[in-house]
């Protein structure tokens, strides 16, 4: 598949690195020439330098054999008329970064529509969402809801005092039999991940990522010796995009929010606009302003400005109270070992967010996708189609690549159900696999007709 990507900021950085390791033919437009030779040296990617407004970049770019085109810039206006552009030229998938509120409304409607664009994605509402998933879980650091929230993926660390720590994955399924209710399809140690297999002994420290019904999440956090609990007093650090959205949605389901804005301005607009948040108007580098408002008798601190740094200060000065729950926006990946080292919960990044919802338009079939910071393994949701390989075969004969496994099938009318060697597949199944990139053509092929 050849796919464009206008823009390499995080976004776009991030979608070519996955697209890329999935053997497809992926091309960055970047405006910005210092920007496009470190691309060039980082990714193995064609880079073009120009902008993707001018017939004759996208005509370098290879318009006219593209699949998809996703413009992805922080430049509403560039992504609008690359996906117009690219439409124009008979490209089938169009994808546009829409950010501006007034132009993703009611209001904007015709010029969307004009645009033609297949999927709109906004960086600030995706992690918005996801941060909402993390305060409804509290005590996990990812959530990820597949199967329309019938099936979640949990991240957490195994903490001091889980049943689970000490015993492999063998052992731990024999105690669950007949029925699993979750599957642990990653494992962080020491900076590694794997996709675990049945003789892999759990430790005290190991992150892992646990696919489980909703119903049964809080059992596993507490079987992780994570502890959760309903988040009743939040912080909000930052009135931007994301900050606000939280802040308001937090709000509306019962929670007290205080929210620290830095301008005074955007203070006094969010305190019109967000009548049950109370807004305060201050540094959230300010030690004394935050202990004026308990920042550390919190249930849940979010540090989403656009500072990484005071971000990740603000969370770790929270943290020094264990019973807080700290989640940190990050840009820059680089800060990112700072967040376990500071005792910070949850990271999330926009690249993430808006990358999987890409991803699941680009793949077609895949109804979920969620990928992650730490590592190159993902887990996918794909559709089996009726007379593929995997139509009607057992788990166990399929013979797919280690770097895959099976976690759940879900069938029309069924909830989802945990893959065991013994499931049998069938044409109109969906499955959810955790997989590294460059598996994926594997899967696709087993699954397809």
């Amino acid at each position: 598949m050849h796919v464009i990507i206008v823009g390499a900021g995080e976004v776009g950085r991030y979608l070519a690195q996955r697209l890329g390791a999935e053997g497809n033919d992926v091309v960055i437009i970047e405006q910005n020439e210092a920007v496009a030779a470190s691309i060039g040296e980082e990714l193995d990617v064609q880079v073009v330098v120009g902008s993707a407004t001018v017939p004759s970049t996208l005509k370098a770019a290879g318009i006219d054999k593209a699949d998809i085109l996703a413009g992805v810039t922080q430049n509403d206006e560039v992504n609008f008329i690359a996906s117009l552009l690219a439409k124009e030229a008979g490209v089938k998938q169009t994808v546009a970064r829409i950010q501006t509120e007034e132009l993703r409304g009611p209001a904007g409607k015709t010029l969307r529509e004009v645009m033609r664009a297949d999927l709109i994605i906004d960086p600030d509402a995706d992690t918005a969402d996801e941060i909402m998933e993390l305060a409804r879980v509290a005590g996990a650091d990812e959530v990820y809801r597949m199967s329309d929230g019938d099936l979640v993926v949990i991240g957490a660390v195994i903490q001091e005092g889980s049943p689970l720590a000490g015993s492999t994955l063998a052992e731990i399924g024999q105690s669950y039999e007949p029925n699993w209710r979750f599957l642990f399809g990653a494992l962080t140690r020491d900076g590694e991940t794997v996709i675990p297999r049945g003789d892999q002994r759990l430790e005290i420290g190991d992150h892992v990522r646990v696919l489980t019904t909703r119903a049964t999440r809080n059992e596993i956090l507490e079987l992780l010796g994570a502890k959760h609990r309903k988040a009743k007093r939040v912080m909000v650090l930052g009135g931007g995009a994301v900050g606000s959205r939280v802040a308001e949605r937090l709000t509306n389901e019962g929670a007290e929010v205080v929210l620290v804005e830095h301008d005074l301005d955007r203070a006094k607009e969010l305190s019109e606009k967000l009548p049950y948040v109370t807004i305060v108007n201050g540094d959230i580098e300010d030690v004394d302003l935050l202990n004026e408002e308990s920042i550390t008798r919190m249930d849940l601190v979010i540090a989403a400005t656009g500072d990484d740094a005071a971000n990740v200060l603000a969370c770790a000065f929270a943290a020094t109270e264990r019973r807080t729950f700290t989640v940190a926006v990050l840009h820059r990946l680089a800060l990112l070992p700072l967040v376990r080292q500071f005792g910070i919960d949850a990271a999330l990044s926009p690249r993430t967010a808006s990358a999987n919802a890409v991803l699941r338009h680009v793949r077609g079939g895949t109804a979920s996708v969620a990928t992650f910071l730490e590592s190159d393994i993902e887990v996918d949701e794909f559709a089996i189609d009726v007379g593929s390989d995997a139509d009607g075969v057992r788990v166990a004969d399929l013979h797919l690549p280690h770097s895959i496994v099976l976690g759940a099938v879900i069938r029309p009318g069924a909830p989802g159900e945990i893959v065991r060697g013994n499931t049998v597949l069938h044409g109109g199944d969906n499955v959810v696999v955790f997989a590294r990139p460059d598996s994926i053509p594997a899967l696709l092929k087993a699954f397809s007709t």
